[in-house]
């Protein structure tokens, strides 16, 4: 399918209702940009992190992956929107090293992973609305990069009030 394409930079794939990966993707290695949102896709290849590692933009919102993001990470990554899936957990999250922007909208996710504070000096959006969160963890006042944290329509929080008092005096915005 891309046999003629080694150098491509920048693939859409949006609304093809792919039920599946094609493989013929992963020949190119220099993508930079992948953009498979509106899909019906439930799994990745496992050869992904290897196989497209110069990825630094990768959206795969609205599909149908379940349970983890992207194991093994994608290391150069620099935003990744898993927007409404059907994610669980987002551990191994510290390991995407250079990720600035995360967009997690409309999952499963119950709690933010404490490793998230590996990407304290990378950090700077943190999206995560609309899922089952109860609380938004202190140590996230502490992450240097962080601009921003969305997640509003999630349960009830405990001690919102006290959450957003918290964040008033560190530079992040705080949407809950």
């Amino acid at each position: 399918m891309f046999i003629d394409a080694p150098r491509m930079k920048h693939l859409d794939l949006l609304h093809c209702r792919l039920t599946s990966f094609p493989v013929s993707i992963l020949t190119l290695t220099s993508l930079e940009i992948l953009n498979m949102q509106y899909n019906k896709l439930s799994s990745l290849p496992v050869t992904i992190s290897t196989d497209l590692a110069d990825l630094k933009v990768l959206t795969l919102a609205s599909n149908q992956l379940k349970g983890n993001i992207i194991q093994p990470p994608l290391i150069y990554l620099r935003e990744l929107d898993m927007s409404s899936n059907s994610l669980t957990i987002v551990d191994g999250i510290g390991e995407y090293r250079l990720l600035e922007k995360l967009v997690l909208d409309s999952n499963a996710i119950k709690s933010i992973a404490v490793e998230i504070m590996k990407l304290s000096t990378v950090l700077q959006s943190l999206s995560i609305r609309s899922n089952q969160l109860s609380s938004i963890p202190h140590s996230l006042t502490n992450m240097r990069a962080l601009q921003y944290i969305y997640a509003t329509q999630n349960y009830n929080y405990d001690g919102r009030y006290y959450r957003q008092r918290l964040f008033e005096v560190t530079s992040i915005r705080l949407s809950i």
